[in-house]
């Protein structure tokens, strides 16, 4: 039984090869993005610690503190900083050979993108507010 509803599209070689880089280009984009966000989750576990240490820890010094804020800023900033250079890379990549491939679109991506810098606003927006 042949099923000749189905469309069979024929690919050369050439094609399945800018595929195979577009699906290789979005894989590592998801791995920088789950990196930004492990970076981002770690900062904020950072801030939360010297909050606590602040509120219920007397004799921890100041110093100890404040280094803490500054080591869960660091860490906040550099995963904003690594999802934006992946997300620019990734769209330059996608321009460059994704626009050889008509069916190719980043907008799953670029949601991705938004999503993770939405929750850093509104986290850091949060953080602020509990002090």
């Amino acid at each position: 039984m042949t099923d000749e509803s189905k469309e069979h599209i024929h690919l050369d070689n050439n094609q399945l090869a800018k595929i195979r880089t577009l699906l290789a280009n979005e894989r590592t984009f998801l791995a920088w993005c789950r990196t930004s966000l492990g970076l981002l989750g770690f900062g904020f576990l950072i801030e939360k610690v010297g909050l606590y240490m602040k509120k219920f820890l007397t004799d921890v010094p100041v110093s100890v503190i404040e280094d803490m804020t500054w080591l869960s800023l660091f860490t906040l900033s550099s995963g904003m900083v690594i999802l934006v250079g992946a997300a620019v890379r990734f769209f330059y990549f996608e321009r460059k050979i994704g626009s050889k491939i008509k069916w190719a679109t980043p907008y799953p991506e670029l949601l991705v993108t938004l999503t993770v810098g939405l929750i850093f606003i509104i986290s850091a927006l949060a953080s602020k507010m509990m002090l």
